[in-house]
């Protein structure tokens, strides 16, 4: 899978809500987080990973 595959499947997780979707994604964000070795990169993985969690933590997330 290439990281534009990944990322749109973040956003659709981030859009739709899926939980096992956004926990995948905070999986995916946090294992970009340890290979970063720029701080842009780890800047930009921290931002998708707030937006990821956020979408976690509301209430219409759903399990599918």
């Amino acid at each position: 899978m290439t990281r534009f595959k990944e990322l749109a499947r973040i956003q659709a997780a981030v859009k739709h809500r899926n939980e096992s979707e956004l926990r995948w994604a905070v999986e995916y964000c946090q294992m970009r987080l340890r290979i970063a070795t720029r701080k842009d990169h780890d800047k930009y993985w921290r931002g998708i990973q707030r937006e990821v969690m956020d979408a976690l933590r509301s209430p219409t997330s759903t399990s599918k």
